[in-house]
């Protein structure tokens, strides 16, 4: 009896140390994609942010309700000593970032190399940064995404780090917790129509997964932004502009990258 207790025992124990490698294994190094893209493809869609490349990014700012473009002013984008910064404007809402000029088709796995630095005590804004994968299709209300980043709303005195779905229109349930600052790395990797969040800090060695959501194996747009209002914010002052930092965006593995026709 004792005997077979201790190799039920033993065997769970392999079992559960297997798959806690393989998920270490997973996180660590690139999707494996058969028939992917080689890497002197996946080179060319990442970018390194010492310039704007306009062959890859359109500059996002599409404002949710008609009427924040009343008092709205496009955030600056600088490119300076190999960075991307984004910076809003004071005294009313803000938004600034890029949106992708290709689309994803099949699994892939993008990473954002990033720093965000949260301004305590502002209670007339809110702050927010947000990378995302979406659907291509774009339907009105229907809308599908997989978003995370940073936010603290105004009067916070800590920020969260969120992953969070929207699937038709629908959002469905993510994850946040709490943190000071950032900086560290963001990855969105899809396979099938399984899409997982992984974040990790500079100098840590594994990837932490946040969440992974069931959505769609559509074409997927990508786009990260910064801006100083929750959706719902209808007033805003903003005595500070709020900032965020980008050194490189990488592609690690794709099935396939299309461009956008023009």
């Amino acid at each position: 009896m004792r005997i077979k207790q201790f190799r039920f025992i033993s065997g769970l124990f392999f079992i559960i140390l297997g798959a806690a490698l393989f998920s270490c294994a997973t996180y660590k190094a690139p999707l494996k994609i058969h028939n992917g893209l080689s890497q002197d493809e996946l080179a060319y869609y990442s970018d390194s942010f010492k310039k704007m490349r306009e062959d890859l990014w359109d500059r996002a700012g599409n404002l949710y309700r008609d009427e924040l473009a009343q008092n709205f002013k496009q955030a600056d984008l600088r490119f300076t000593d190999g960075q991307l910064v984004i910076r809003t404007k004071t005294g009313s809402f803000s938004k600034g970032g890029l949106s992708s000029r290709f689309f994803l088709r099949g699994d892939f796995d993008i990473q954002l190399d990033c720093r965000m630095d949260f301004k305590l005590g502002s209670l007339d804004m809110d702050q927010v940064f947000s990378f995302v994968v979406l659907d291509k299709t774009l339907k009105p209300g229907k809308m599908s995404f997989v978003s995370m980043g940073f936010a603290l709303a105004g009067g916070g005195v800590r920020g969260t780090l969120f992953s969070h779905c929207v699937l038709n229109g629908r959002r469905k349930k993510g994850l946040m917790q709490q943190i000071e600052n950032f900086k560290g790395s963001l990855r969105i990797i899809r396979n099938g129509q399984k899409i997982s969040t992984l974040y990790k800090n500079e100098g840590a060695g594994e990837w932490n997964r946040m969440n992974t959501f069931r959505l769609t194996d559509n074409d997927m747009l990508i786009e990260f932004q910064l801006r100083n209002f929750f959706v719902k914010r209808t007033l805003i002052v903003a005595n500070h502009s709020i900032s965020a930092t980008f050194e490189g965006f990488k592609v690690n593995a794709a099935r396939e990258i299309l461009e956008e026709e023009i």
